[in-house]
């Protein structure tokens, strides 16, 4: 077990009782010297885990933590200070004398080279910081950096289907390339956050983006999205429901109708659910949709 794995294994305990932060900084200190350890000492004085908050002993070490081989944890904090501006010289306000928040993209792309538990997070870093046109400003770039990790991340799964979806919506319906990168994308979000996904998930269905069009997955898809708390399934719904009264006008009166009563049924569903998740400040908006 290295290092970083008894850390954590005491990390576990430590939300339940904080005096463990004291046999966490006992470890880790007492501990043979290494980048490793440097590292996780730079985390411990920044967190204030078993020490008092020092963001100058964080940096001390976390710079420490990148002589020799090197270690992703202290790059991820040299870039997440220098991101916050918590390195020395910009938490004086006083002229740049080494590092930045310019330097946050290079430690976080030097921490991205590192098998560590903190890839994952510089990559999605990355990945944020070029698909914002205000700073990096290479989408293509960015979906590199997600591509590399999506197939177990769900943020990065997300992040793709985000892209892809606002790429195709609402005119570009008809690209092949990018909707079948939609479908592929939010089939593993999906997978990974059914929560967050579903409802998308079933619009592409509906639309047949990516996809042979189905009424019945994306009803499926709607459906799970409502049994998993998201009001939007119960909109969409509705919403598949009118289409298809419209889509179809050789329906009987009696099938009318009982699609209508099923459409009543589901906004008023939708409106209940939506009530319960307003927060002091939100106001309820039935015209939101992703459709």
């Amino acid at each position: 077990m290295t290092l970083s794995d008894k850390f954590h294994e005491l990390y576990s305990e430590y939300e339940k009782d904080l005096e463990i932060g004291k046999e966490i900084y006992k470890l880790i200190s007492e501990a043979s010297e290494s980048p490793e350890r440097s590292g996780l000492l730079a985390l411990l004085y920044h967190e204030g885990i078993g020490v008092p908050v020092d963001l100058d002993k964080s940096f001390e070490y976390a710079e420490q933590a990148t002589t020799g081989d090197g270690d992703g944890l202290g790059y991820f904090l040299l870039g997440y200070m220098c991101d916050n501006a918590e390195t020395p010289d910009q938490a004086e306000g006083g002229p740049r004398q080494k590092y930045d928040h310019y330097d946050a993209e290079h430690f976080y792309e030097l921490c991205s080279k590192f098998d560590s538990r903190w890839r994952d997070e510089a990559i999605l870093w990355l990945g944020d910081y070029y698909m914002d046109m205000a700073q990096g400003g290479d989408p293509e770039v960015a979906v590199e950096y997600y591509e590399s990790i999506a197939d177990h991340n769900p943020d990065a799964a997300g992040c793709l289907s985000d892209y892809y979806w606002n790429l195709v919506m609402p005119e570009y319906f008809e690209d092949e390339e990018w909707t079948s990168q939609l479908f592929k994308w939010t089939s593993k979000a999906v997978e990974l956050d059914p929560e967050e996904y579903s409802h998308r998930m079933g619009w592409i269905y509906a639309d047949g983006l990516g996809c042979e069009k189905s009424y019945d997955k994306a009803k499926e898809y709607f459906e799970a999205a409502y049994n998993l708390g998201d009001w939007r399934g119960a909109q969409a719904l509705a919403t598949l429901l009118e289409e298809r009264i419209e889509e179809h006008p050789d329906l009987s009166e009696e099938e009318k109708r009982k699609l209508s009563d099923q459409i009543n049924i589901w906004k008023e569903r939708e409106k209940e659910l939506y009530e319960q998740s307003l927060t002091e400040d939100d106001e309820y908006d039935p015209s939101i949709e992703e459709d």
